[in-house]
């Protein structure tokens, strides 16, 4: 099973999302937060206890109080000590072009998916989740 978790201050998206995946069986075991610093001392007090961490992160940048781009460098610090791969992705409704090419100089960023996220994407991701767990077993 692919561990989720959906970082976004905006209730609305975590219930569009979560429809989303209840709809099509797409990450059974999703979690949302919406407060990127609550987010963030998951990582800080789990990190070397790979169970209880998400492989996937949806992370928006524009919060207030704890941003996205605060949870980044954040995790910047921990991310090589964390005992599994965790993967982020950007989601952001924002057309400011250095929220898409910033969050890239982060190895652990894989993309930036623009707001609203399309069935399709979320479908390939997790396809692609999917298949990295089976390989691995």
């Amino acid at each position: 099973m692919i561990n989720f978790l959906m970082i976004d201050d905006n209730p609305i998206e975590h219930i569009i999302m979560q429809k989303m995946f209840d709809k099509f069986h797409l990450f059974p075991a999703a979690s949302h937060s919406l407060d990127a610093r609550q987010s963030m001392d998951l990582f800080e007090r789990h990190y070397l206890i790979p169970d209880l961490l998400p492989d996937v992160v949806f992370l928006d940048l524009n919060m207030p109080g704890f941003s996205g781009w605060d949870f980044l460098n954040s995790f910047e610090r921990i991310y090589k000590q964390i005992k599994k791969a965790i993967d982020i992705y950007i989601i952001s409704s924002s057309i400011d072009p250095k929220d898409r090419l910033l969050p890239k100089k982060y190895a652990f960023v894989k993309a930036c998916i623009c707001k609203p996220v399309k069935m399709e994407t979320l479908l390939n991701l997790h396809t692609l989740y999917q298949s990295i767990k089976r390989d691995a077993s």
